[in-house]
């Protein structure tokens, strides 16, 4: 039974491994991807806002002169949003949300999720954050939603890692004494 810790550890490492992995690789994306960018905020024009209460709803033309006004995007197209998907780019968003397609400077699709009746730009979707939401949910081992930091996969796999991890060193330790 001498090499049983050892054996454990082995397989618990193997087991456990993939996941690592993909924690490291998400990590560094995040790491290397400034979180304004993926936002888009690069998009945004400075521009004053003027704090008046709306009440009532813009029409969709108006949401594509707004994200032309207010963003340096080439707005194309517009479609209203009135019912949640699980997963979605607007997720935790209050709907109804317009959903204006544009393009970038680099002819890139971008999406921009405009309030109807406040007028504000609430959210600007494209690759880099599909990539970066993609990568969260493999970080958060919440694929579907992608929301859930507390869910039972994340738990088990980070006191497992924290278990390899520890026995590891122990077995470093005990391994160098003979």
């Amino acid at each position: 039974m001498k090499g049983s810790p050892r054996k454990i550890h082995k397989y618990l490492s193997l087991a456990i491994s993939v996941q690592l992995l993909l924690w490291t690789i998400s990590g560094i994306y995040f790491s290397f991807n400034k979180i304004e960018e993926v936002r888009g905020s690069q998009y945004l024009k400075t521009v004053a806002v003027k704090e008046v209460p709306k009440t009532q709803k813009i029409e969709p033309q108006q949401a594509l002169s707004l994200v032309e006004n207010k963003t340096f995007l080439k707005p194309s197209s517009v479609t209203e949003i009135t019912e949640n998907k699980p997963g979605s780019e607007y997720r935790g968003r209050s709907l109804p949300l317009y959903k204006i397609e544009a393009l970038n400077d680099a002819r890139e699709e971008i999406n921009v999720y405009v309030d109807p009746y406040t007028e504000e730009i609430v959210a600007i979707r494209s690759n880099q954050w599909r990539i970066w939401d993609f990568m969260w949910g493999v970080h958060i081992m919440d694929w579907n939603e992608r929301d859930d930091i507390g869910n039972i996969f994340l738990k088990i796999f980070s006191i497992l890692a924290l278990i390899s991890a520890l026995s590891g060193v122990y077995l470093f330790f005990v391994t160098n004494k003979k």
